[in-house]
């Protein structure tokens, strides 16, 4: 088995992703001009997974650069129940491989509707190029590893990226913006791989509580929701077990009553009021049920032993692409620490039998938790 960790993808990031800023218009400049030249209104993009989390991550930016509805939707649901009344929409199919079952079907369904479809992918060989007008490579890189970390962080860039490009195209924004947010999305890469240290140094002071088996809520709101999204996801699929991604409101309307002592709560704060001072007002509130509670924020209003703190800030749009830096080292650190990508033997055999097959194609990406073995 090749030596090559999610960490190293993790640490490879900003190198990919500095580069992706770069060579911003050539990245997306197809994309540019295919949704302007088209007159679209609005996007639609279907995603499941870390893509569907990366997607969520860059929602509230390409909002404020394209001035339109962004909506993100699963494609089960896109395909069962949600495909209707998106007239003048462009429709994005988003699969880091290019071979989720679940994205081919619904951009072929749209397809067939006499609809033009993009797909927006990580690698060029694939088989959602079958049932698209427009196959965009995103610009991770090799990424081998099926718990994505890089391509979530490249993916939310790219979603950014052509934001801002088409934003400026249209004359939305101006040059000086343009060129504003352009540096502030190289600043988000100084800061990520601080982010990394820290993380591993307020894992190693809290190693007792994050190596235990407990369930996990992560929260988050705003363009900090798509990190939370994600954190439960990494979290739940390489350490197997619980792990609910909750918007931070939301947690005290149910949820909450599921907690107890023994239960690990990490608040994402967005670096903005008022959601900053909400955000890190429940979770100094909720270490009256759980000790166990950390916050990704710079508040002076929350203990630091129990904050994942970075050196500098960005917007609330942007740093979402550190502070997801953050999560997949934990899930990476508690993981190694622990059950090393161990999945209970019953997930083996499910995954052997592929009676329900995610993907179309065969290993894809390295078997961390062996379950074809």
């Amino acid at each position: 088995m090749s030596d090559i960790t999610m960490m190293d993808y993790i640490r490879e990031t900003p190198v990919t992703v500095l580069h992706n800023i770069e060579n911003s218009k050539n990245l997306v400049g197809r994309l540019r001009d295919f949704y302007i030249e088209g007159g679209y209104e609005n996007i639609v993009i279907v995603a499941s997974g870390s893509s569907y989390n990366g997607c969520m991550c860059a929602r509230t930016y390409m909002r404020k650069y394209l001035q339109c509805e962004v909506k993100i939707v699963t494609p089960f649901t896109f395909t069962s129940y949600e495909f209707q009344y998106l007239d003048n929409s462009l429709f994005m199919f988003v699969s880091q491989s290019g071979c989720s079952t679940n994205t081919i079907a619904a951009a072929k369904m749209i397809k067939e509707k006499g609809y033009k479809t993009v797909g927006i992918v990580g690698r060029d060989d694939c088989d959602l190029k079958e049932y698209t007008d427009l196959l965009i490579n995103w610009g991770v890189g090799e990424e081998k590893i099926g718990f994505v970390t890089k391509g979530v962080v490249t993916l939310a860039l790219f979603m950014m990226l052509f934001g801002l490009e088409t934003s400026l195209k249209k004359n939305i924004i101006s040059e000086d913006i343009y060129n504003i947010q352009t540096e502030e999305l190289k600043k988000t890469m100084d800061i990520h791989p601080k982010m990394v240290d820290e993380t591993i140094r307020k894992f190693e002071l809290n190693k007792d509580i994050f190596i235990k088996k407990n369930n996990i809520y992560v929260l988050g709101t705003g363009p900090s929701f798509g990190v939370a999204l994600e954190g439960a996801l990494k979290i739940a699929e390489t350490n197997c077990i619980t792990a609910y991604p909750v918007e931070t409101e939301e947690f005290l309307h149910g949820p909450m009553y599921a907690t107890n002592p023994d239960t690990l709560v990490i608040v994402i704060d967005n670096n903005t009021n008022p959601s900053t001072k909400r955000s890190i007002d429940i979770a100094n509130a909720n270490r009256t049920v759980t000790d166990k509670t950390f916050v990704i924020s710079n508040s002076k209003d929350y203990e630091d032993d129990k904050s994942f703190r970075s050196t500098e800030e960005t917007s609330c749009h942007t740093s979402v692409l550190y502070k997801l830096a953050c999560v997949e080292t934990l899930a990476y650190l508690m993981t190694v620490n622990t059950n090393n990508f161990e999945p209970h033997e019953n997930i083996k055999k499910f995954k052997k039998e592929n009676a329900v097959a995610s993907k179309s194609r065969n290993n894809l990406f390295m078997d961390l938790q062996k379950v074809n073995q």
